[in-house]
Parts: structure tokens; C-alpha cells; sequence
């Protein structure tokens, strides 16, 4: 067996790195969006729910998180303040997590912004 011309062998080995490449990024990016939302739909019948209060202490300003009643959120509750009692919920098995104001009722979402607000 003859073997090929190292400028042969190199054309050939360039040629192959890009009908790879070509495959690889012809795959279309991940739709996040709709993942979440199966995800979101799926029950789960092994995981257990916890149940659990917390508060959460916020490094930045020295205090902890509190969700008030007008549904504003922020880190400037005392330690033991009755808005600063958070229930964390969350599944063994799985992404999910809910965080609410033990005394409010409202659940620390996130607006089109970026800002915490309560719902």
C-alpha cells in the first residue's frame, strides 16, 4: 500500500475537520423556553416536597429578606422580623423552588426587569 502525499494527507484532513464542523454547528440551539415549560408540566411521582422557613440573610446590606404586604421585596429586615420568615418549598428530585412571605402569602418573583417583586 503507497501512501498518500503529506500534501494530499493534509488537504484530505482539512477537508474532513470541515464536513465535521459543518455537522456539528448545523444543530439548532436549544430552546430553553419550551424546555421549562415540559419540565414544568411533568409530575413527578418519586419526589417529596419540603416544606421548610427560613431567613434569608442578604451579605450586601447586613440585614435579611423581607417580603412586605404592598408586594415590595428587600433585604432590610431585622433578625426575627416577622416579614423576614420566608417557607422554601422544594422538590427532592428536580429544579423546583418557591420561596413565599410566611406572614404575606407572596411568593419572590422576578418582572420583565429583572427587579423581586412579590405575587
Amino acid at each position: 500500500m503507497r501512501a498518500l502525499p503529506s500534501g494530499l494527507s493534509y488537504l484530505c484532513l482539512h477537508l474532513f475537520a470541515l464536513c465535521y464542523y459543518a455537522q456539528v454547528t448545523n444543530q439548532s440551539p436549544p430552546n430553553f423556553t419550551q424546555h421549562v415549560s415540559e419540565q414544568s408540566k411533568l409530575t413527578d411521582r418519586v419526589s417529596r416536597r419540603l416544606i421548610r422557613i427560613y431567613q434569608l440573610y442578604s451579605r450586601t446590606s447586613g440585614k435579611h429578606v423581607q417580603v412586605l404586604p404592598n408586594k415590595k421585596i428587600n433585604a432590610m429586615a431585622e433578625d426575627g422580623d416577622v416579614h423576614a420568615k420566608l417557607v422554601v418549598e422544594t422538590d427532592t428530585f428536580g429544579s423546583r423552588v418557591r420561596i413565599k412571605g410566611a406572614e404575606t402569602g407572596f411568593y419572590i418573583c422576578m418582572n420583565k426587569r429583572g427587579k423581586l417583586i412579590g405575587k
